[in-house]
């Protein structure tokens, strides 16, 4: 009896992820690197069927283009609300004729909205440029440049890039943390110093690699900077 439940529950799951994975984007959540920009709705109606989900996504993105027409766009969570009401059409031949009204709605997205694909476009990026760097190294954040035209905090975005490193694996080195070895070794060669926080030579080999992030309106460059070398290692650039 277990058995046949703990089939049935697998072919269950089976189902409705090959469901989720055959509907068309659509019908989808928006992607990480889409802007929600809005929301269309457009009034159906017609005899004899049912709209075909095609042909309302095409009303609905011809209407997305009139209300937005400076930007790429696309549907997503296109939903139909239709209602099945019979009228008659001809008192004398008594006919009758299925009336269908209701209306559709779906969200608008951005599809080159650069901060929206800087977002979601990173890991992608970090995964080419780091290829050749072991995993668990340490590493740490250099520069993280954003062109004025895009409407991205920096922070934030240094937060996303050190949030994405650690969930590649990777130990991520504060900069700061390295300023000040910087300087205490620099008050030992020259002979003040506090004994209790001497630095090694060996201290700065601790971090491998230098990151450097750089965002424009229409790309995201990502380059892996090593410490000892100072060769590039890495460097990956995705165009929006």
């Amino acid at each position: 009896m277990k058995k046949v439940l703990l089939t049935t529950a697998m072919s269950l799951m089976m189902c409705i992820i090959g469901y989720a994975q055959t509907q068309p984007d659509y019908k989808k959540a928006p992607k990480t690197n889409e802007k929600v920009i809005g929301t269309v709705s457009v009034t159906l109606s017609g005899r004899s069927s049912k709209w075909n989900e095609t042909e309302v996504y095409a009303k609905l993105l011809e209407k997305a283009k009139e209300d937005f027409p400076n930007y790429v766009i696309d549907i997503r969570e296109m939903q139909i609300e239709q209602d099945d009401k019979g009228r008659w059409i001809g008192e004398r031949s008594r006919e009758w004729s299925a009336f269908w009204k209701g209306t559709s709605t779906g969200k608008v997205v951005d599809l080159h909205d650069p901060a929206a694909q800087s977002m979601g476009n990173l890991s992608k990026a970090m995964d080419k440029a780091l290829r050749s760097v072991r995993d668990g190294s340490r590493v740490a954040i250099d520069m993280v440049t954003v062109s004025g035209g895009v409407s991205i905090n920096r922070e934030d975005f240094k937060d996303q890039v050190v949030d994405a490193l650690l969930d590649k694996g990777y130990k991520v080195v504060a900069k700061e943390y390295l300023d000040k070895l910087y300087e205490e070794q620099q008050g030992q060669q020259s002979g003040i110093y506090n004994e209790r926080t001497t630095v090694q030579e060996n201290n700065f080999s601790a971090v491998g690699y230098y990151i450097n992030v750089k965002v424009t309106e229409t790309s995201l460059r990502v380059q892996v900077v090593n410490v000892s070398t100072g060769e590039y290692e890495g460097n990956a650039t995705v165009n929006f």
